[in-house]
């Protein structure tokens, strides 16, 4: 009879470990952020979608994206509402709120944009009183980020900081390489008018964990478990094609403001 009684606490034991681990996890995505992460036609798309689904289909992690606007899910992934939430660009603000996988989902080119025919910005102080629109919720490297002086306007998505800046509301736009150029795609009115003035930050974009979530730091060692398969099988590489982009390498390689400042504060 005890006997009987263990392997039935046993059997028991294993069914709620396998229903646990099949358990669909629910993971935060920014619902405007195309061709990385969007809502579209009732899902969400998007390079590191794709990237975040695979990690963790290899890892047999069942998830769910769901969509919010990136300063929402974010504070959702730090109250431990959500276990996690992206795509973030770290800074030390970040780092101390969240949890960090070891593997980025990709990198690109944070850019300065101002009307076609203004000249190129060699240094941030060049902006000093000028009015620059900044997406909420996002950041763009600690020099820009803390460079005094420069007027931020924010705005809830980056289309409106470019439409600010087509009716001379604003100076200039910061944004991203990639996702400027698919929103200048689909508003073809727009295409000609804008061009990229500097390279401000080239960052590593992150599924990002919360700190507060019992889940979270289970399914940040299966998310690095994961891009370490995906990297090594090719499916990483397969997305990025897929997607007509390349890690590192999606926009103008010259030097950043970022850099330029970092070296002038290193030079004796």
């Amino acid at each position: 009879m005890p006997r009987l009684v263990t392997l039935l606490v046993l059997s028991l034991w294993l069914s709620a470990s396998g229903i646990a681990r099949a358990e669909v996890v629910r993971i935060g995505a920014e619902d405007d952020w195309y061709p990385y992460t969007a809502w579209r036609d009732g899902k969400i798309e998007g390079m590191s979608a794709d990237i975040v689904r695979a990690a963790f289909a290899v890892s047999e992690t069942p998830i769910e994206l769901m969509p919010y606007p990136y300063s929402r899910c974010m504070e959702l992934t730090r109250t431990g509402a959500l276990p996690a939430c992206f795509n973030t660009t770290p800074d030390p603000g970040i780092r101390a709120a969240y949890l960090l996988p070891q593997q980025a989902l990709f990198s690109d080119n944070i850019l300065l944009w101002g009307p076609v025919g203004e000249a190129p910005v060699e240094d941030l102080s060049a902006l000093v009183g000028k009015r620059v629109a900044v997406t909420i919720g996002y950041t763009y490297g600690e020099h820009f980020d803390n460079y005094p002086g420069i007027r931020r306007i924010a705005v809830r998505r980056d289309i409106n900081g470019f439409l600010m800046l087509q009716r001379g509301r604003v100076d200039y736009v910061i944004a991203f390489r990639g996702t400027t150029q698919a929103l200048l795609r689909e508003r073809p009115e727009l295409a000609g008018q804008f061009a990229a003035l500097a390279t401000v930050h080239r960052p590593q974009l992150y599924l990002t964990f919360s700190r507060h979530n019992a889940q979270a730091a289970s399914l940040l060692q299966r998310f690095d478990e994961g891009m370490q398969r995906i990297r090594q099988d090719g499916t990483y590489q397969r997305i990025l094609e897929k997607w007509q982009l390349a890690d590192g390498q999606t926009g103008p390689q010259g030097s950043t403001l970022h850099e330029r400042h970092n070296n002038k504060t290193e030079s004796p």
